[in-house]
C-alpha cells in the first residue's frame, strides 16, 4: 500500500483558449452551412450545432461572436424552412 503525499504538486493552469482555431473552425461550419441547399446535418448534429457554436462564438471578441451567430442562426433558418 502506497501513501499519498500531503504536498501535492497543484495542477497546471488551463492553457487559454486558442481563438484562432476556434474561429478557424466556426467559419468552416458557416461556410458549409451557406454552401448548402438542404441541411447538411441529421437532426442529432444539427441540433448539436445549434447549442455549441453559440458557446464556441463567446470565447471570441463580443462584436465578432455577435456577428457569427447571427450569420449561423440566419442560414440554420434557411435550411430548416427548406422542405
Amino acid at each position: 500500500m502506497t501513501q499519498l503525499s500531503l504536498f501535492q504538486k497543484p495542477a497546471p493552469a488551463p492553457l487559454p483558449p486558442d481563438l484562432d482555431f476556434i474561429r478557424k473552425h466556426l467559419k468552416a461550419l458557416l461556410r458549409l452551412a451557406k454552401a448548402a441547399e438542404l441541411m447538411p446535418w441529421g437532426p442529432a448534429e444539427a441540433s448539436k450545432w445549434e447549442r455549441f457554436f453559440p458557446e464556441l462564438t463567446r470565447q471570441l471578441p463580443p462584436e465578432e461572436g455577435a456577428k457569427l451567430r447571427e450569420a449561423f442562426a440566419r442560414e440554420m433558418d434557411r435550411l430548416r424552412s427548406r422542405p
